[in-house]
């Protein structure tokens, strides 16, 4: 942790959460620091807050058909395009664990998929243009918004994911078979399976 610039203060913060995770989930010390610091990285997280990251991993794996290591792992794959795009850590794990737990996909293809997903929602047609009037954006938005969820507010701009999500799994289970494949193609196409849809969508 001081190679990576921080303060000793902050370097034996780090350790410690580090240094329980590790223990909590049987790993090497070393792979629970990149663990950590990969996640706290990604959500831009101070090192005062290492040990409630180190804490959420272990509640969740607790309460779900997860371990650490999976959770952390997955959230490696995802965790700063999701900051990015609107989404807290908790509602990430939640989506990750879900995954996970529904599919026993490796956490690695859960997280990238979960990265494909977010991607896919905030690239527009015309990529590398700016968003502006006349500009369409791909075809997540046309598919959403045939079920009555919006991707943009009443000024173009992408709203945040963790709220279309939401808004998303809200109605999920009012959709029929064609709309619920529909939505889930234009999410993430051949990398994204119904199961997987459903999944995130409860």
């Amino acid at each position: 942790f001081l190679q990576q610039g921080k303060s000793m203060t902050q370097a034996l913060q780090l350790s410690e959460a580090a240094l329980k995770a590790a223990s909590i989930a049987g790993i090497d010390s070393a792979r629970s620091v990149d663990l950590l610091t990969n996640a706290m990285n990604g959500f831009q997280m101070s090192a005062s807050q290492a040990m409630e990251v180190s804490d959420k991993f272990a509640a969740l794996a607790a309460a779900s058909a997860t371990d650490y290591e999976e959770l952390a792992v997955a959230l490696s794959k995802v965790a700063a395009q999701a900051n990015l795009a609107g989404m807290s850590m908790n509602f990430t794990l939640g989506m990750l664990a879900k995954g996970i737990e529904v599919t026993r996909e490796a956490p690695e293809t859960i997280g990238t998929a979960l990265k494909t997903v977010i991607s896919r929602m905030r690239e527009l047609t015309d990529y590398g243009e700016t968003l502006e009037e006349g500009t369409d954006v791909n075809r997540v938005e046309k598919a959403l918004g045939n079920v009555g969820v919006k991707l943009r507010d009443t000024n173009g701009q992408f709203r945040d994911l963790e709220t279309v999500l939401t808004e998303l799994g809200g109605k999920w289970d009012t959709l029929n078979v064609n709309q619920q494949a529909n939505v889930a193609v234009a999410l993430a196409g051949t990398r994204f399976n119904e199961t997987m849809a459903r999944a995130w969508a409860a």
